[in-house]
């Protein structure tokens, strides 16, 4: 039986004003929550949206905090205490006076006996208030004791999970000697990354033989630094291969969006969806786009979403067998306090020549070393995909060249690939 998606309502809803009328409000819960067992009512000026459900543990309760602050920024605890809690959205500015308290958005949790749960407001909900009520009855109540597939979330917010064992038997086995070249940045990848991963105990039991009082000393997350096309992506895919874990891949694209506050919740919800695995690498790519230097100066919706990348990230690494993975090639321009969460930063250089040469002989294993060595003299500053990519343009250059012969076809010379490099276009 095919699993249910959760959140689909949200993208449905990205084109939605702020503020939604009671009819569509009510429309778009008959479509996410079909026959579901709640109330959706006006009562005088009061939109109230309620359901009830078997008891559930404190934990999950405070569990529910965290599902509302990935919608609603600002909010306050109105009222704890025994079997009762109630909170209130406060407005975007908490440096503005709070006026209007009263028809505010609120969200109250009975849970004596069995659990009641009641979301109200003056007038209409707006659509994260939609989105925080939504998230929250399916978590208390869709949830049901099962696991969710985490897949089910992340593949609508246009992110890939990277399976090596899915990977393993397709016939798609990486290793370190999938990557020439890059000993030193292997090494770093061995010790920051795959013994932790593989073996944690060890690393944790070395403090209790070095300090007064252990700690953890596992890295939370780590940072690729280097041009693009130096293998950031590749060695994370090997990394996942060699620890057997599964990989989330965040292009950047799938979670900005042109709607305020959407990117915050898209980031947010990958977050606690890579959360539902067992074990798992979270890697977002060309996170210098997520969030630059505070410095240049940040609009509202930006902060936002910093202010969620740094919480999560912070939520993310108390999780054993789970680890973060950034790529920048600018980080310079990443906030200071970002910066700070990154354990380790692991540079990748543009190859030197021997390394070039190295990376070369996967690419035109014809060529003699002497040759290969020349090629890399002349691709001076290129990247593995840039020597890649001209090796590929010689080929097809090759293909045509002899396509009254192919039945006989040989591997380009070195002349054909210096005779080529003129019309390459390469530029550094």
């Amino acid at each position: 039986m095919k699993k249910k998606t959760i959140f689909p309502i949200l993208f449905f809803m990205s084109n939605s004003p702020s503020q939604l009328d009671f009819f569509k409000a009510k429309e778009l819960f008959a479509i996410e929550l079909k026959q579901a067992n709640y109330q959706f009512v006006q009562e005088k000026e009061e939109t109230i949206f309620r359901f009830r459900q078997n008891a559930v543990g404190k934990e999950k309760i405070l569990d529910c905090l965290g599902i509302v602050r990935n919608y609603i920024e600002n909010f306050r605890i109105y009222n704890f205490e025994e079997g009762y809690l109630s909170l209130q959205s406060l407005g975007e500015n908490l440096f503005e006076p709070q006026k209007n308290l009263s028809s505010r958005f609120r969200i109250r949790f009975s849970f004596k006996s069995d659990l009641k749960v009641e979301c109200s407001k003056l007038g209409d909900f707006s659509t994260k208030e939609v989105q925080t009520t939504l998230h929250l009855f399916q978590f208390l109540t869709l949830d049901g004791g099962t696991t969710k597939d985490p897949r089910s979330i992340l593949e609508p917010l246009g992110v890939e999970v990277y399976d090596p064992i899915l990977e393993k038997a397709k016939g798609n086995e990486l290793s370190f000697d999938s990557v020439f070249g890059y000993d030193s940045v292997k090494e770093q990848i061995l010790e920051s990354l795959v013994f932790p991963l593989r073996r944690p105990e060890p690393f944790l039991e070395i403090t209790k033989l070095t300090r007064q009082k252990p700690t953890g000393n596992l890295p939370r997350a780590v940072l690729f630094e280097g041009e693009p096309g130096v293998g950031k992506t590749s060695m994370a895919k090997i990394v996942s291969h060699l620890c057997g874990v599964p990989m989330v891949y965040v292009p950047i694209e799938s979670i900005l969006s042109k709607y305020y506050g959407e990117s915050s919740q898209n980031l947010a919800m990958v977050f606690d969806a890579a959360a539902l695995f067992p074990k798992c690498m979270l890697f977002l790519d060309e996170i210098d786009s997520l969030a630059t230097s505070r410095e240049d100066g940040l609009f509202e919706a930006t902060r936002n979403l910093l202010s969620v990348l740094l919480r999560k990230l912070d939520g993310f690494a108390e999780k054993t067998g789970t680890i973060t993975i950034g790529a920048t090639n600018r980080k310079n321009d990443l906030d200071s306090a970002l910066l700070s969460r990154f354990d380790r930063k692991i540079l990748f250089p543009l190859p030197n020549r021997d390394e070039r040469a190295k990376i070369l002989e996967g690419y035109a294993k014809q060529l003699t070393q002497n040759e290969r060595e020349t090629l890399a003299d002349l691709l001076s500053h290129a990247s593995g995909r840039n020597l890649k990519d001209y090796c590929d343009y010689v080929e097809r250059r090759w293909i045509t060249k002899n396509w009254s012969q192919l039945e006989t076809l040989t591997a380009p010379p070195i002349q054909f690939y210096l005779d080529s490099f003129p019309d390459f276009g390469w530029k550094h």
